[in-house]
């Protein structure tokens, strides 16, 4: 097994600099805390240093840093990106320095370092075990080695979703679409551009995403788009919400800096009611499996296929897919990942055989 990241700070072989403020360096600097490893100090990149402190220590620039501490010095990228110039940005760091990315749970579950990972080194083989080709279990192995060292090396593997959609179900008939987690209609644009389904049903909780998903509806010509604001879950009621309008939103991802709320709730059986449905993605910010239960007879009527997102809970990566094989057993199973750091857009994808 490879070298823990947890047991190679606490070995403190060089000063660690967190790079990045926000929910993921509060999580990250507790742990660090909870297990005796202090941080020199926290930057930022040049362009975003302002005068202000985190936890206590003035945030600074990289240059700054860099200038005083050189480049033998561990960093730890405290917050997730999509943006390409981001991206190299943070690969140069990975040449200059000892870059390391730690993997803390999006919402809840444990924190997956080695002793999570002999606990459950089964359960991940079963799961590891359902994938239907070796590029889908490569990037399962992938998911583990990353999370147990918080390697860049391991996050290369990635494709546009456009991709992974053309190439798993663009040989079939899709005509209905439920969208979990439509967020601003950014799915469901695709699902648009290389399905042509004839009916999205894009359910998105956040009130400030909504707005811009209901004027995206009213402009999309391809498809009829039936903007749904609620959350998927395994009962039809109320529940309360963590409304930041980014990635943070969610039932569970409550947070100091976001209002908590209340939004409803619908299952997608509700949602469906009796109608076919032939695609049901869902990245719902933690609350995939609630959202899966919830489409119990939606599943056995019309065995859909699913996209899942297998990022947000530290056990998503091996319940999840025995959950869906359990409830589609003849369904293939893979993994695709779309460009991101770190690990996030992580999705299994069940397509009907």
């Amino acid at each position: 097994m490879a070298d823990c990241l947890w047991d190679r700070l606490a070995r403190r072989e060089r000063p660690i600099w967190l790079y990045g403020t926000g929910n993921g360096a509060d999580k990250i600097l507790d742990i660090l805390e909870d297990r005796g490893i202090p941080v020199a100090g926290v930057f930022a990149s040049d362009g975003f240093v302002r005068s202000r402190t985190f936890r206590g220590m003035p945030v600074r620039s990289y240059s700054d840093v860099r200038a005083e501490a050189g480049d033998d010095i561990t960093v730890l990228l405290a917050f997730g990106t999509a943006r390409e110039d981001v991206i190299d940005f943070i690969r140069t760091l990975d040449e200059r320095h000892e870059l390391l990315i730690p993997d803390v749970p999006l919402y809840s579950g444990e924190l997956f370092d080695c002793m999570y990972f002999e606990r459950h080194r089964d359960d991940l083989a079963e799961a590891r075990s359902l994938f239907q080709e070796d590029r889908s279990r490569a990037l399962f192995d992938a998911a583990i080695e990353f999370r147990l060292t918080g390697r860049l090396s391991f996050l290369t593997d990635t494709e546009p979703m456009e991709a992974s959609v053309r190439e798993l179900f663009g040989e079939q008939k899709i005509r209905s679409v439920i969208d979990g987690g439509a967020f601003r209609g950014d799915s469901a644009s695709v699902f648009s551009d290389e399905l042509h389904p004839e009916i999205i049903f894009a359910a998105e909780p956040d009130p400030s995403s909504f707005r811009r998903l209901e004027a995206y509806a009213q402009t999309e010509q391809r498809v009829k788009i039936v903007p749904v604001c609620a959350a998927l879950w395994d009962e039809d009621g109320m529940l309360p919400y963590s409304a930041s309008g980014s990635r943070g939103a969610g039932e569970s991802g409550r947070s100091h800096r976001a209002k908590v709320t209340e939004v409803p709730a619908i299952r997608i059986d509700t949602l469906a009611a009796d109608q076919c449905i032939d695609l049901i993605k869902l990245d719902v910010e933690g609350a995939e499996e609630h959202a899966i239960r919830g489409a119990s007879n939606t599943i056995r009527r019309s065995a859909p296929n699913l996209a899942v997102s297998l990022y947000h809970r530290t056990d998503d990566l091996f319940a999840l897919p025995r959950l869906v094989r359990q409830l589609l057993p003849s369904h293939r199973l893979f993994l695709r990942r779309v460009s991101c750091l770190p690990m996030w857009d992580l999705t299994l994808y069940a397509v009907r055989a």
